[in-house]
């Protein structure tokens, strides 16, 4: 399924990219080609960049992002949070204790990935972890309680 996506994704972006080139072949002046073909360009290595973070983010979790709604977002900032999305994957990766699994060969467990902390919804979230040299998953219920301060609890943890 998520081999479907990545595969689409791309096809997509190479189509348009096509009839945009065909377009500017067919219809514009020399001059104005060359501005637009820059312009185009930058377009296509940021839309690249961004495509390729999103990639990255399903290869590392087979998720697709993102799960929080507006209202979400809201409650939780009600509840004390700046911005919540970045507020719980700080306070997450600042908590590696919270993984159950031990290193192994020297390496230090951790969620590494920002990309790959997903904020569920306002109560859970699943957080990619790793040492270098095995990783896992984790499940998390999170609160918020008075002052903005995160409480974590694991629910489940598998290790891939």
């Amino acid at each position: 399924m998520q081999r479907k996506l990545k595969d689409v994704i791309i096809a997509v972006q190479s189509v348009i990219i096509a009839l945009l080139l065909v377009y500017l072949v067919l219809t514009i002046d020399d001059t104005t080609k060359v501005g637009v073909m820059e312009e185009l360009f930058e377009t296509c290595l940021e839309r690249n960049d961004s495509l390729s973070a999103l990639l990255q983010e399903i290869r590392i979790t087979n998720a697709i992002p993102p799960f929080l709604d507006k209202k979400q977002v809201e409650d939780l900032e009600k509840q004390g949070l700046n911005n919540p999305v970045e507020d719980l994957r700080n306070d997450l990766i600042s908590d590696p204790d919270l993984i159950g699994t031990s290193p192994v060969l020297g390496g230090e467990m951790g969620f590494y990935f920002r990309d790959g902390i997903h904020i569920l919804n306002k109560k859970w979230v699943f957080a990619y972890f790793e040492d270098g040299h095995i990783a896992g998953g984790l499940l998390l219920r999170y609160d918020i309680e008075e002052g903005g301060n995160i409480r974590w609890e694991v629910i489940d943890e598998i290790i891939y």
